[in-house]
């Protein structure tokens, strides 16, 4: 239990000093969604799958869910999601947030150049990242 201790305590002290000298840039921290709902993960074998998701000018993502949480971080480019019922939100380079499981939403390129996201889903083996919706 004294080991354990020991590097908890020296990691936790590096994590200071990495913050401290720029080497870390804290992108985001929540337990909820870009909606403002709590975060929650469905049971199963958990499976991460990070990838860098491109959108045209212009161009839309057709309505769709996710069945888990989805991190997303613009990179470039503005997209505007639109989750209905008059709700909508316009992220820009360097804004992070977490999608809403089963809810339905539609994203569009309204900037002037390509989007480009780092996406995390942190899902469960055998169930889709995007469910389209008709």
């Amino acid at each position: 239990m004294l080991r354990v201790v020991f590097l908890f305590s020296v990691l936790w002290s590096m994590a200071g000093q990495a913050f401290a000298d720029g080497h870390v840039k804290r992108i985001i921290t929540t337990s909820e969604t870009a909606l403002g709902n709590k975060i929650v993960y469905p049971a199963g074998e958990a499976k991460v799958t990070a990838f860098e998701f491109t959108v045209p000018v212009g161009a839309p993502v057709p309505a769709h869910t996710h069945s888990f949480p989805i991190l997303l971080m613009i990179q470039q480019g503005e997209v505007t999601l639109d989750y209905g019922d008059g709700k909508s939100k316009v992220y820009r380079p360097g804004d992070a947030f977490i999608e809403d499981v089963g809810v339905v939403h539609t994203a569009t390129n309204t900037g002037d150049v390509p989007i480009k996201a780092l996406v995390v889903a942190i899902g469960v083996e055998g169930q889709k990242i995007m469910t389209p919706v008709q």
